[in-house]
């Protein structure tokens, strides 16, 4: 009506970067909290785990393949590729397709939470489980004959190899028609690749069908990176650089397919 003063709502409050960001890092650290719970309720799985796979993998192909320092270290590399990217494909697919399938995702989504905060959670979940792994694989190097000599480098190539296995997994948990499915797509897929690619096998050893999958696969690139870092090799560039560009496609990938 002509006269009265304009009525104008209340601003409503905004976040501030930093508590935006804090929340974030809550979310997350609330996710990996959870997580860790399942974890301690049936923690002896997680410690018989690694000593079957892939430290059994690595004892078998030492008696298989011949004595030789080159061969070893190759072997080496190829059961932590092996184990970093089973435990990552099977373990974080498991925990997403647990968390849709039990009514848990539809909680989080709730609270609310973003779902990159949910996606650094779980991977930091996997990122524990795939640490004994690999830490057991470098204790028992000596009774395979490798005498290790770890560079810079190991850690870097050990993390994207684990990010661009950690897109996929994301993939598979978040399209899997149901549980079963999910495992198995999960299971195939950390075993098959790094099966076909040449990880346990250099690329001039590997047949010429392989030779063609091993230049676009990211498990030959961690293979070859790792067997150099553990021999003292820190000129690694190449394999950091292509792995790294893999990591980031696969996580970009990943986190915009993610189901929220």
């Amino acid at each position: 009506m002509a006269g009265l003063p304009e009525i104008t709502p209340p601003a409503l409050p905004s976040k501030s970067l930093s508590q935006a960001a804090l929340k974030f890092v809550r979310d997350a650290w609330s996710i990996l909290e959870m997580k860790f719970l399942f974890l301690l309720r049936a923690w002896y799985w997680y410690v018989i785990r690694p000593l079957v796979f892939p430290l059994g993998v690595l004892f078998w192909l030492r008696v298989m393949v011949p004595d030789d320092p080159e061969v070893n270290t190759r072997v080496l590399a190829g059961a932590i590729v092996f184990g970093v990217s089973l435990s990552s494909a099977n373990m974080l697919s498991q925990q997403i397709l647990q968390d849709r399938f039990l009514g848990r995702l539809k909680l989080l989504i709730t609270m609310p939470m973003s779902k990159s905060a949910y996606a650094l959670g779980v991977m930091a979940f996997s990122t524990i489980q795939a640490t004994p792994i690999v830490v057991l694989l470098l204790a028992f190097s000596s009774l395979v004959g490798v005498d290790l000599d770890l560079t810079w480098a190991f850690f870097p190539l050990v993390a994207a190899a684990m990010l661009t296995i950690a897109g996929i997994a994301l993939l598979i948990g978040s399209y899997a028609p149901n549980m079963e499915v999910g495992g198995v797509m999960s299971n195939l897929f950390g075993v098959v690749l790094v099966m076909v690619s040449p990880v346990f096998f250099t690329m001039d050893q590997a047949p010429f069908i392989l030779r063609l999958v091993g230049w676009v696969s990211p498990m030959r690139y961690a293979a070859d990176g790792l067997t150099r870092s553990i021999s003292g090799d820190s000129h690694i560039w190449i394999e950091i650089g292509v792995l790294s560009a893999f990591a980031v496609a696969s996580m970009a990938l990943g986190l915009r397919k993610l189901r929220w």
